[in-house]
């Protein structure tokens, strides 16, 4: 039967085509910009990275799927005095998979900043969201990737190079200092209103600087200096 023969017309690799796309950066009129207490923010919208995806590899030539469980940890209150409040994270690990190209995953977050049913809802889906882009970003800088929080994309402090590896050095710091992962990541949303996973480069680089200071006094090289 026809129906059982396979299907010859799909191509195995990605296409030229679409590797052009990839390698070339996001036009301006698909960025979107907003403020923060850091300067501005250049970013792709959900809705603007699954239309470039469906341009770029073909609408039934990719999917994404929600790996594990979207979690939620609650941030306690007690002492806070950061302006933006934190109720608590949401986190999600999304997998983005291309015919012919493989698959990517990566992980996304957002804060609750009001203890509703109607915050708790668009939080979890603001990081699965959030997880599909940052997913989505690992195939290219058509998909966004070199996004960063400068307006002339230069890899300045603060862009999105440099956030990862400071991500891994201030939960290895706390470790060393003797605090789990848990407990660090509840002093970085309580000291700087935002999540560890999408925290910029320039807070994180504080957070390592207090870390370490923090660790020199707990080793006693602040009074040996």
């Amino acid at each position: 039967m026809a129906a059982d023969r396979p299907d010859t017309t799909r191509p195995r690799r990605l296409s030229t085509a679409a590797k052009r796309k990839l390698r070339q950066p996001l036009a301006p009129e698909h960025i979107s910009e907003r403020e923060t207490g850091d300067g501005p923010v250049r970013y792709l919208e959900g809705w603007r990275a699954i239309q470039l995806a469906n341009a770029t590899f073909g609408e039934d030539r990719w999917g994404a799927e929600v790996v594990g469980e979207v979690t939620y940890r609650p941030i306690p209150q007690t002492g806070r005095r950061n302006a933006v409040p934190v109720l608590g994270i949401y986190t999600a690990t999304v997998r983005v998979t291309v015919e012919g190209c493989g698959s990517h995953s990566d992980v996304g977050a957002s804060a609750v900043d009001e203890q509703t049913p109607e915050h708790h809802a668009t939080a979890y889906k603001a990081a699965v969201t959030d997880a599909l882009k940052r997913a989505l970003r690992h195939f290219g800088a058509g998909l966004g990737n070199g996004l960063s929080a400068s307006l002339d994309g230069d890899d300045v402090p603060g862009s999105t190079a440099e956030a990862e590896p400071l991500r891994r050095e201030v939960l290895a710091i706390a470790e060393r200092a003797g605090s789990d992962e848990a407990r660090t990541r509840e002093w970085v949303a309580e000291k700087y209103g935002c999540p560890l996973d999408i925290l910029d480069a320039r807070r994180l680089q504080d957070a390592v600087s207090r870390l370490s200071r923090g660790l020199d006094r707990r080793n006693g090289h602040a009074q040996a200096a």
